[in-house]
């Protein structure tokens, strides 16, 4: 039981750090967008990445409810469908990635 409350605990600070890396990312996107720069590529990394982290957490929260994490008397059942869509609504992660290989120039057919 400590073991798994200690794993919890792991991940949980895994997960602060990447958000205060996504955060400082943020802030980097509203200073060159507020400058007039072109920030497509570093917001189709920051909408990807925060979706999967998103989708991470949720996960883990649900492991932790096991089987009843799955019925409507536990908010995480809603949450963890609701995550699901922050990948498909504004984009599936392909779309997302394909667009990062493009600015990257890694994309085929695609020119430096």
């Amino acid at each position: 039981e400590h073991e798994s409350l200690r794993d919890k605990a792991v991940v949980s600070t895994q997960s602060t750090g990447e958000i205060e890396c996504l955060r400082a990312l943020l802030h980097q996107c509203v200073v060159q967008h507020v400058a007039g720069e072109d920030i497509t590529p570093q917001a189709t990394m920051l909408k990807l990445k925060s979706a999967r982290l998103v989708r991470e957490v949720t996960d883990s929260c649900l492991q932790f409810w096991g089987g009843m994490g799955f019925t409507d008397d536990v908010a995480i059942s809603r949450l963890y469908r609701d995550t699901r869509l922050m990948s498909i609504g504004g984009g599936a992660d392909e779309v997302m990635l394909q667009i990062i290989c493009k600015y990257m120039g890694t994309h085929p057919g695609s020119r430096k």
